[in-house]
């Protein structure tokens, strides 16, 4: 009853290390995958390094922005 043919059916490849070592045989989409993989541990540095230095005044203007906001609730503005 639960039994499927699975012999026709291809198997998508999610991540073969194999293919990523010849630079020159992989696809547009493989390459730009691969750039994406190998940037991505930089791209997450320069956000911790960012919210590390600035998250007090990230914090702040928030705050206020969120004070400014509760005080005009009830006031009609055109």
């Amino acid at each position: 009853m639960f039994r499927k043919n699975n012999k026709g059916r291809k198997l998508r490849k999610i991540f073969q290390w194999e293919d990523y070592l010849n630079w020159k045989r992989m696809s547009d989409q493989q390459k730009i995958n691969l750039k994406r993989a190998f940037l991505f541990p930089f791209l997450a540095l320069i956000v911790y390094n960012f919210l590390s230095k600035f998250t007090y005044a990230i914090l702040l203007i928030i705050s206020i922005y969120f004070l400014v906001r509760l005080k005009n609730r009830g006031k009609i503005s055109k």
